[in-house]
């Protein structure tokens, strides 16, 4: 079974953040947990974004899509962030006779006027200290692909959410188009990340 990014719900069920004045909507808190296998404290977004992209090549009317969602890792007091991103589809790729999909391998991000890349980190979430199952998508898992990131770089994906996404498979690009947005869920995750960590690039 995959070892990320499946879902929270009895982690996400009970948080709820509170509005920050009378009046305003509330946001979707953060989970918060230790994780069993690894004993590291992690925090995930409560909601990802969803990006798609036709694969009419495959099928007509069928899509591969990537939940990109908010990490960090805490091992006293020392924090990670992250990009997961997981690659799922509605196509059974097995059963329509084609390879398996890859895994991409680098993300590329437009964070308002800058254009970002970040190296894949790893395929496998325990290495970074995450052993937990956070975050399923409904059908057709792939796999997950993890990159580090700036709390700055979170923020400035909070205050501009972009409207479509590259990565490159194989040294091939494909560009994913904004499906579902959370933006209350990811503002709700920068607001918590500490002050003084803000602009602070992640460690690898």
């Amino acid at each position: 079974m995959p070892t990320a990014f499946r879902t929270a719900a009895l982690l996400l069920a009970s948080t709820v953040l509170a509005a920050g004045c009378a009046g305003e909507p509330e946001r979707p808190a953060a989970a918060e947990f230790l994780d069993p296998q690894t004993a590291m404290t992690v925090r995930v977004v409560a909601e990802p974004f969803v990006y798609a992209r036709d694969v009419p090549e495959l099928a007509a009317n069928v899509r591969d899509y990537v939940y990109l969602g908010a990490v960090e890792t805490n091992n006293m007091g020392h924090r990670n962030h992250y990009l997961a991103l997981v690659s799922w589809s509605t196509i059974d790729r097995k059963r329509a006779g084609v390879p398996p999909a890859e895994l991409p391998d680098r993300l590329e991000l437009a964070l308002g006027t800058l254009a970002r890349e970040y190296p894949l980190k790893t395929h496998e979430a325990r290495s970074i200290g995450v052993g937990t199952s956070i975050l399923e998508p409904p059908s057709g898992y792939i796999g997950d692909s993890w990159f580090i990131v700036s709390a700055a770089d979170l923020r400035a994906l909070s205050a501009a959410p972009p409207a479509s996404i590259d990565v490159l498979v194989g040294g091939v690009r494909q560009t994913y188009t904004l499906w579902k947005r959370a933006d209350a869920a990811l503002a709700a995750f920068v607001e918590d990340i500490p002050t003084e960590l803000k602009g602070t690039p992640a460690r690898p």
